[in-house]
């Protein structure tokens, strides 16, 4: 899957600055850790703990051995904490058809666990973070919208009144079809000044998934 990228930038974040979601994220009521994450990922380290929700632990362990194959959404069955490093690519725009797109490679071990390319695009008066997850002849998208919540930062899928595009896709060929799933993310800071993330994947709006970070600066780490 990483053979045919070709790195054309060099990018420390996931964006180059958050200020591309306002005024739907007010930045001034997030941490500037928050943002600063988003902003120089590069300078994080990344530790996660993954739950398969019991129903779908078969399903989970079947894919495993398709995921291993394929690199990719390849997590761990285990709950065992451990450490996703990672780096961030700078892709061509004329390749990916999308404003800045930059791959986040994580692994654990050395092993491939996401592919996940970053870009973002207008739409509704707002502004949608797009992730696009290469597939074997397709590509599942996720369209996210971003937003404060209880003083932290909220990425979700979940389509909204003023966040109608927001939605999890898949794309083969020229077909793009809607996926009855969804999925948010939250993140904000720890007292001791570390960032902790919960992400939550559902299927049919039953939770199958649950990833929880942790997430500390390289100096402080």
């Amino acid at each position: 899957m990483l053979a045919t990228i070709q790195v054309e930038h060099t990018y420390n974040g996931l964006v180059d600055s958050m200020h591309i979601y306002e005024p739907q994220i007010e930045r001034e009521s997030l941490s500037k850790s928050v943002i600063d994450f988003y902003e120089n990922t590069n300078d994080y380290r990344l530790f996660s703990q993954v739950k398969w929700h019991g129903w779908f632990k078969p399903f989970a362990w079947i894919y495993q051995h398709i995921s291993k194959r394929i690199g990719q959404l390849n997590l761990p069955f285990s709950a065992k904490e451990v450490e996703m490093t990672g780096r961030i690519i700078g892709i061509s725009e004329t390749v990916d058809g999308r404003t800045k797109p930059r791959v986040w490679l994580r692994k654990v071990n050395e092993e491939t666990i996401f592919v996940a390319i970053y870009s973002f695009h207008e739409g509704e008066d707002r502004t949608y973070m797009d992730i696009a997850l290469p597939l074997p002849g397709s590509t599942m998208i996720g369209t996210l919208a971003l937003q404060n919540k209880n003083g932290n930062l909220q990425l979700t899928s979940k389509q909204q009144e003023n966040a109608q595009q927001a939605g999890i896709y898949l794309a083969v060929g020229k077909q793009v079809l809607t996926l009855p799933l969804e999925e948010t993310f939250v993140v904000g800071e720890e007292q001791d000044g570390s960032l902790r993330a919960t992400h939550k994947m559902r299927i049919f709006s039953i939770p199958f998934l649950t990833i929880k970070y942790r997430i500390v600066h390289k100096n402080k780490g």
